[in-house]
C-alpha cells in the first residue's frame, strides 16, 4: 500500500473515531498555500484543527513525535487562514493530533501543540 492510500485510510479511521466522540467534521484535507490540515472539526464549542499521523512500525518513535516544528508552523498558518476566511477570530480553537499506532489503536492528543509537544 502506498503512503497516500495509507494516509487516506488513517484519516478515514480518525473521522469514524472522532464522530463516535461527537465531533462534527467540518472539513477534510483543507488546503491553503501554507499547507494542509487533515481534519477540521467542532468539539462542543471549539474549532479543532487535527493532524492525523499513522505508523506501521514503532522503530522510529510514536506517530505524534513525527510532527516537527516546521509542520506545526505550516498547520498553524493554514489554520489562521481558515479562521480569517470563516470569520472565527474570537472563537475558541485548539490543535489536536490523532495518532494511529502500529497495532491500529487510536490515540487522541488534545492541545497537542502545547509546550509538551514543542
Amino acid at each position: 500500500m502506498n503512503k497516500r492510500n495509507a494516509g487516506a485510510r488513517g484519516e478515514d479511521s480518525a473521522v469514524v473515531y472522532l464522530e463516535k466522540l461527537n465531533y462534527k467534521i467540518l472539513e477534510r484535507n483543507y488546503r491553503s498555500h501554507f499547507g494542509e490540515i487533515d481534519i477540521i472539526a467542532m468539539d462542543k464549542r471549539h474549532t479543532v484543527f487535527i493532524e492525523v499521523k499513522s505508523r506501521s512500525t514503532s522503530l522510529f518513535g510514536s506517530p505524534h513525535e513525527s510532527i516537527v516544528r516546521e509542520k506545526k508552523r505550516r498547520i498553524t498558518l493554514t489554520a489562521v487562514q481558515y479562521i480569517q476566511k470563516k470569520h472565527l477570530e474570537n472563537k475558541p480553537m485548539r490543535f489536536d493530533v490523532i495518532a494511529i499506532n502500529p497495532d491500529s489503536s487510536i490515540e487522541l492528543i488534545k492541545n497537542a501543540f502545547d509546550a509538551e509537544y514543542r
